[in-house]
């Protein structure tokens, strides 16, 4: 079996009414798939994670990555990785776009592997003898108080166990107290038996943090996802080492050397990788590899991506080590439902990982060209 071709598409997809959360209005989904064609027939699909720019890491793939692999085995899919990544890692180009596009050449190759096997990709990572996994109901975005609080009454309703609230306000929109009152307000709704994730998306300083921990140690949150900016490595110490609630974060990092520096200074408790980002299934695993050698928790991140990064998210999650719970997204998100079957839905608190070869659901074309990019 050798690869034929590697080809993307664009697709975008926008809401009638923009998501606020502590990045800003989110309006528009974005996002690259990556097909890759061999000469047995077979066509693999992946995606690059897009949040602007689609025609970024389309341009990467196909003019930068696809020599290395036209003419080559997809079985190497493990050697093929790191002759992409050698190939731009000299020129100082490591992380950003050049990882993401590598995420969506990687997830297509594993879809290949379990097609040709008859397998699905869970089982061909290993496996870990998932055939479901704990999931929670993400996100309660920004509104009025008892908006988000009725939105996570009507999860818990639903059989959620388990739901993500943003924090991180601007001062225009009540800051730091309005999130606290928001949280509070939740846990008095839905109770003492719901775990309650609370995420940041980066908009606070180190000091905001961990007076906003401080203040919610007595709700009995289960995670602060992303309380500072990524690259604020000596802040996310701060945090962990500031207050008592476990420190989450991963969806913006690349890779498992940008994962290393994070483990090794024990600035985080909770580990979440990105598929689409992370370097794809390949490197979703090595990242696995490193958080079950510190015994860490592992939790991968889906969100704004497509569907195909939403189910290849729910593969990694059947297969790593130290599995604590994978993203369900609820919130409006165009691009997700983009299958001839609806995509798996959680039933008290667990979703089922499709059990067919490759990734398990087929991409219904009809609305794959609704959404596409020209």
């Amino acid at each position: 079996m050798k690869i034929r071709s590697v080809q993307c598409r664009m697709l975008a997809g926008t809401l009638s009414k923009p998501i606020q959360f502590g990045i800003g209005a989110f309006p528009t989904f974005s996002a690259t798939l990556v097909y890759v064609a061999t000469d047995d027939g077979i066509t693999g699909v992946g995606e690059c994670i897009v949040r602007k720019a689609p025609q970024v890491t389309k341009t990467v793939v196909e003019q930068l990555l696809s020599p290395v692999l036209v003419g080559r085995d997809p079985h190497d899919v493990e050697g093929l990785w790191d002759e992409m990544f050698q190939q731009l890692r000299g020129w100082g180009h490591y992380r950003g776009f050049v990882f993401e596009a590598i995420s969506g050449i990687d997830t297509a190759l594993w879809d290949i592997l379990g097609k040709a096997a008859g397998q699905p990709v869970s089982k061909m990572l290993g496996g870990a003898g998932r055939p479901r996994v704990p999931c929670y109901s993400s996100s309660v975005y920004f509104d009025e108080i008892p908006k988000m609080v009725a939105e996570a009454q009507q999860q818990i309703a639903l059989g959620h166990t388990a739901i993500k609230v943003k924090i991180g306000r601007a001062r225009a929109l009540g800051g730091r107290r309005t999130d606290v009152a928001s949280v509070k307000a939740i846990r008095e709704a839905v109770g003492p038996g719901v775990d309650i994730m609370l995420d940041v998306n980066s908009a606070y300083d180190a000091a905001t943090a961990i007076k906003v921990c401080r203040q919610l140690e007595d709700d009995d949150i289960t995670w602060i996802e992303e309380p500072v900016p990524p690259d604020d490595l000596d802040g996310y110490q701060r945090v962990r080492e500031g207050q008592g609630i476990p420190v989450a974060a991963g969806e913006s990092e690349f890779g498992v050397f940008g994962f290393r520096e994070l483990i090794r200074r024990r600035a985080i408790d909770i580990v979440q990788p990105d598929v689409a980002r992370v370097g794809g299934f390949s490197g979703a695993r090595r990242v696995g590899a490193l958080v079950h050698a510190f015994n860490l928790r592992y939790a991968p991140h889906t969100g704004f991506s497509a569907g195909i990064a939403h189910l290849a998210s729910l593969h990694v999650a059947a297969s790593v080590p130290n599995l604590m719970t994978y993203e369900y997204f609820f919130a409006p998100n165009p691009l997700r439902d983009l299958f001839t079957e609806p995509f798996p839905a959680p039933v008290e608190g667990f979703i089922d990982v499709p059990h067919r070869p490759g990734l398990g659901l087929e991409l219904d074309e009809r609305i794959v060209r609704k959404f596409e990019v020209t």
